[in-house]
């Protein structure tokens, strides 16, 4: 019998996985199980040998982010026992930056998990987010001593928001939270559920080029769909390789950049056509430049090309110089060329200099951020499914406002924000 309970945060009815932590599929919200179903769950059972775990955990999600896809999976395996499907499967959610349980996954240990270590976990709080390493240290959080002390300074950097590393002389942050508004309205709405021209089913990325063209595509399969300024659909095309969708930009010329999981391609805007292609590179986030040059941020590196995909220059110590373990996973650039990245893990923005010189580190507001933009002003624009935070290019908290599953955000020229509210492309015009 499916056992189903609320989503705490739009009271949607939802159907129990056996995981300890699961997404709402209506909001996107993070949701605890129940206590009464998650003690109930056959999976739900030895923690006495998870202190160990905690480090493999961290030691695979280096790895993919990395790039070792197949020595993650060779280290899923030996470490939980599973074959290699299972260990396959799972490292390419955490490659796609979703949660993976592993509770139900049977490992040695001495006692099962009593009412009361459940309720210990439910009061530390899952509620820190999606990530793998997050779940796997509340878990640790029980019985391993050290580990309190790790997890406790992690807490606070992200509760508190303060950041590890600051630059001296950057501007003080707000310690408040900003109430989110309805400071912009809604120009034009295109797409909608479905698989046919002009629809999506999980669309997370939008583009615009100089020409008002505007592009979006599902994550995966990823097909590339071409709105002229006015909505109007035009063409549809798929990139020749690859199957999930990382992140998608266009230039003032009309032509299209796809950053995916087989390397980073450009693309004629309209046609589709491949004009280049970078498979050296496997980013997980990229930007243009005010002169046409393209940022990607890939693992713990940040490397600019030419407009050909040719490497000009590399920051293979960005995330070191930043004090971030495992690198970033988004970026966006200003019209001066200063590079924002995404901490992939502490949810913080990383700002560096267009030479790559780390400048200054700050919390960007969001629980579980998709995607930076930035304005014709300068102001940074941070998507958290149901709130867009701005902040300026200091970190300074400006405001939020509302928004319905926002992912994927895009400027055009004239000032206007494009958001990839899934399964829609809504072009929003910013009062303030």
């Amino acid at each position: 019998m499916t056992k189903t309970f609320n989503c705490a945060s739009c009271s949607a009815p939802l159907e129990f996985e056996g995981t300890t932590i699961q997404k709402c599929r209506y909001c996107g919200s993070t949701v605890i199980t129940p206590h009464d179903l998650l003690y109930s769950a056959e999976g739900f059972n030895d923690l006495s040998s998870l202190t160990g775990k905690a480090l493999k955990i961290a030691e695979i999600t280096g790895l993919v982010h990395d790039g070792n896809k197949l020595e993650a999976i060779k280290l899923f395996r030996q470490t939980f026992g599973v074959s290699l499907e299972d260990a396959k499967n799972a490292v390419e959610r955490m490659e796609r930056g979703e949660s993976v349980d592993i509770s139900g996954m049977h490992v040695a240990g001495s006692r099962r998990a009593t009412p009361e270590d459940i309720e210990k976990v439910k009061k530390i709080g899952y509620t820190i987010g999606g990530s793998i390493l997050a779940t796997v240290v509340l878990s640790v959080l029980i019985i391993g001593g050290v580990i309190i002390a790790i997890f406790y300074f992690t807490w606070s950097a992200i509760e508190k928001k303060i950041p590890i590393v600051a630059n001296t002389s950057a501007t003080p942050q707000l310690s408040g939270k900003t109430t989110p508004t309805t400071d912009t309205s809604e120009v034009l709405k295109i797409g909608g559920e479905g698989t046919g021209a002009g629809k999506f089913k999980d669309n997370r990325h939008v583009a615009v080029d100089g020409h008002g063209r505007i592009y979006s595509s599902d994550y995966s399969p990823h097909r590339i769909q071409v709105f002229d300024a006015e909505g109007k659909f035009v063409n549809q095309w798929n990139p020749e390789t690859g199957s999930n969708l990382y992140d998608l930009v266009a230039d003032r010329d009309g032509n299209v950049y796809v950053a995916n999981d087989k390397g980073i391609f450009k693309h004629e805007g309209e046609s589709g056509k491949v004009i280049a292609r970078s498979t050296n590179i496997y980013p997980r986030g990229i930007a243009l430049t005010w002169d046409g040059k393209l940022v990607a941020v890939a693992g713990k590196s940040i490397s600019v090309l030419d407009s050909s995909l040719k490497l000009v220059s590399e920051y293979k110590d960005a995330a070191q110089s930043a004090n971030s373990t495992f690198g970033f996973e988004k970026l966006a650039t200003d019209g001066s060329g200063v590079i924002f990245a995404l901490d992939t893990h502490g949810n913080d923005i990383c700002k560096f200099s267009p030479e790559g010189k780390f400048l200054n580190r700050f919390a960007s507001g969001a629980n579980a951020p998709h995607a930076l933009a930035v304005d014709p002003q300068g102001r940074l624009f941070v998507s958290d499914t149901s709130t867009i935070f701005v902040l300026d290019a200091n970190g300074r908290a400006l405001r939020s406002l509302n928004a319905y599953q926002a992912f994927g955000m895009a400027f055009d020229q004239a000032g206007y924000l494009f958001v990839a509210s899934r399964p829609h492309v809504i072009k929003r015009q910013v009062g303030f």
